[in-house]
């Protein structure tokens, strides 16, 4: 999986290092947004706060990071 830039097309922190990929099994926390109009195919994207690598035990901040819930099928899982 890849970080993506905000679907919105606002101004993310265009500089600012990302964290490395998520890898399957990451858990990421941040809010959840339904946009008006698809992009990338999809309506529902995770705006990154924070996540979890798989295998590790400590969350990492994210910023400008952002991970669509669809692509060839369900990536994201959501949880209470």
């Amino acid at each position: 999986m890849l970080w993506r830039d905000d679907p919105r097309g606002k101004s993310s922190s265009q500089g600012t290092p990302r964290p490395a990929w998520p890898r399957n099994g990451a858990v990421m926390r941040g809010l959840v947004h339904v946009l008006d109009k698809p992009v990338q195919s999809n309506t529902k994207w995770l705006e990154v706060i924070e996540f979890c690598q798989a295998g590790e035990k400590e969350f990492v901040s994210t910023e400008g990071c952002w991970m669509q819930f669809e692509q060839g099928g369900l990536l994201l899982h959501e949880t209470a």
